[in-house]
């Protein structure tokens, strides 16, 4: 079989996108008569076979180009992996910079990652860094920091979400042991708006709303209150005093106890996701390969 280039590949999965000879060869920098040329010499290629039902109005993919596409995606993904991964090395050592809002996010895949990342590029590292407990974008959106672990959903156009650390984080409300609360074996959160919350700082509104939803199923209205706190060690005081509960996720809880305080499940909220997010439309190959790497553990089932 003659050989067949990565830029004929390339173009045919830019056409494929596009459906269209004019923008396809806008995005390539070709003529529309080129990129005709080179979809005739592919299909000569791959023993010609169709890939497109061309008309003067419609470009459609056939049987053979549908399957071609679906086979191509994957592997063109590991190929621009690989070629990120050889960049990466020849440009030598690089540093990722990662925000963490607490320890407890993630921290088992976040610890393989980084482990794998530094054994496979010679004088890596990756710095980790507490990000602000009311500014948990911020040191990300001011590059600060290459990545930050975040809680789902996150809606924002500026931001793009990676890889998940942990998928099905429980709920809990995090309550003082003389809290009215404490002795419940459960909560809903019908059963907060009794309370003093803790109203949800430096989140985005949608996140906000997922943590602790403004209003109970019933209508009711969740009674927020402001309670700023610099650190997890102030808020455990603050609710080691029964000032307030805090809604939150099970590792979070299990990693900043308190003997005053009580962790209780929350059982009408779905479970937390975590993720890595990065800042959208900013090219770091050093950051780029950490992620690939993630990406590989959970390829691998390694996480």
């Amino acid at each position: 079989m003659p050989d067949v280039e990565m830029r004929d590949l390339r173009l045919f999965l830019v056409l494929a996108e596009e459906r269209h000879f004019g923008r396809t060869a806008d995005r390539l920098g070709l003529t529309t008569s080129r990129v005709s040329q080179v979809l005739s010499a592919l299909e000569r290629k791959l023993g010609g076979q169709r890939l497109f039902h061309r008309t003067s109005r419609v470009v459609e993919l056939t049987d053979a180009g549908r399957t071609l596409y679906a086979e191509l995606i994957p592997a063109m993904a590991g190929v621009d992996r690989v070629l990120r991964t050889a960049r990466f090395r020849s440009s030598g050592p690089g540093v990722v910079r990662l925000g963490l809002l607490n320890a407890a996010s993630g921290v088992d895949v976040l610890s393989r990652a980084i482990e794998r990342f530094e054994a496979t590029y010679a004088g890596a590292r990756v710095e980790l860094s507490t990000t602000g407990f009311d500014d948990r974008l911020g040191p990300l959106r001011r590059r600060e920091v290459d990545l930050v672990v975040t809680r789902l959903p996150l809606d924002q156009p500026d931001i793009v979400i990676g890889p998940v650390l942990s998928a099905a984080d429980q709920r809990v409300v995090m309550v003082g042991r003389t809290h009215p609360l404490a002795d419940r074996a459960v909560l809903s959160i019908e059963d907060l708006a009794d309370h003093d919350v803790r109203r949800p700082y430096g989140l985005s509104p949608e996140l906000a709303e997922a943590t602790c939803p403004a209003r109970t199923p019933s209508g009711r209205q969740i009674r927020f209150v402001d309670a700023e706190v610099d650190d997890n060690a102030e808020l455990l005081y603050l609710l080691a005093r029964g000032n307030l509960v805090h809604p939150t996720v099970a590792p979070f809880a299990a990693h900043f106890q308190h003997p005053g305080v009580l962790a209780v499940p929350l059982a009408d909220l779905p479970p937390s996701v975590c993720a890595l997010a990065a800042l959208r439309g900013v090219e770091d190959p050093n950051r780029d390969a950490f992620l690939d790497t993630i990406e590989q553990l959970h390829t691998q089932g390694v996480t």
